[in-house]
């Protein structure tokens, strides 16, 4: 069996920059032939943070369904294989003619796209999520912790995908950042993630970020600059769906007289590892202002390599 992939950078429009992605094409002849174990050895031999699995759209619908895997893992929902897969379908309308929407685990996808930007924007299906259980901040002095709390929060965007919100006061605390709060082998192991609450499943990685005020840069005036780190199994350029996770939470600590918002947000990440990626989040909150009404991720890509997978 051959399957065709290309790999692209994703939230950069410069080649090796940004957060890299394979999309492997799975065409509708060999759908039931190529196996999860099969997958996930392809996605262990790129061994890119995730690579995507895209499927060959069947006849009269109107959206792609992609499989998204880690070296370790199939995941639930991601947001850099999102936006790069949703990008790569625009930029091939001709195999995926009517295509509006992507489907995962997680739930439909859809995305629009900014032809004068070159941008992607996703509606992330959040399942927003606080966890009660709350981890020692690893620096809570207040050269590196910027709040009064010495412990830090546990937020899943979708279940299946939960991340430690660690604040860090300056960009030097933040780059001396070595390891997250979870030792590698046990982020899939979910034991700090409320039990029997449905959530209690997938990735538990550590988000560090640190708060820049307002962007200085940005054609609007309200939004909210944010560096940040992720550090999981290995440190990822850019990360969609912890960058969702942390705006989502943000969001949520807003004073209630700025409504539902909606609240912008421009996150840095990837530049200590040279692969500085740019990621674009907007929330929404419900009237209430105690629960997310919409998260809205948007980035860029750019195509760097195409070739043929080989699979026994």
């Amino acid at each position: 069996m051959q399957l065709s992939y290309t790999t692209v950078d994703v939230f950069s429009k410069t080649r090796f920059l940004g957060n890299p992605l394979a999309i492997i094409r799975v065409p509708a002849s060999v759908r039931e032939q190529l196996s999860e174990e099969q997958k996930q050895k392809i996605a262990r031999e790129f061994n890119f943070s995730e690579s995507v699995f895209l499927h060959q759209v069947r006849h009269g619908e109107d959206f792609a369904e992609y499989d998204i895997f880690t070296p370790r893992s199939r995941m639930s929902f991601a947001g850099h294989p999102t936006i790069g897969t949703a990008l790569y379908v625009v930029q091939n309308a001709a195999m995926y003619e009517g295509v509006g929407k992507l489907h995962t685990v997680a739930g439909t996808v859809a995305f629009s796209h900014n032809q004068e930007q070159g941008t992607i924007t996703v509606e992330v299906p959040h399942d927003v999520h606080v966890h009660k259980a709350r981890l020692p901040h690893p620096a809570p002095g207040p050269e590196s912790n910027p709040t009064s709390s010495p412990t830090v929060p546990i937020v899943s965007i979708v279940k299946g995908m939960a991340f430690n919100l660690v604040p860090m006061a300056t960009l030097e605390a933040l780059g001396s950042a070595k390891q997250g709060l979870i030792p590698i082998a046990d982020v899939y192991k979910h034991e700090y993630l409320d039990a029997g609450s449905g959530w209690d499943v997938g990735y538990t990685g550590s988000f560090f970020y640190c708060d820049l005020g307002l962007d200085a840069e940005s054609a609007s005036s309200n939004v909210r600059l944010l560096r940040t780190r992720s550090l999981g199994t290995v440190e990822d350029p850019g990360t969609g769906s912890a960058s969702a996770g942390l705006c989502s939470y943000l969001a949520l600590q807003e004073d209630a007289g700025k409504g539902s918002g909606p609240f912008h947000f421009h996150l840095v990440q990837g530049v200590e590892m040279g692969r500085r990626c740019d990621i674009f989040v907007e929330v929404v909150r419900k009237e209430d202002g105690k629960s997310i009404q919409s998260v809205k991720l948007s980035g860029t890509s750019v195509t760097v390599m195409e070739g043929i997978v080989t699979v026994d």
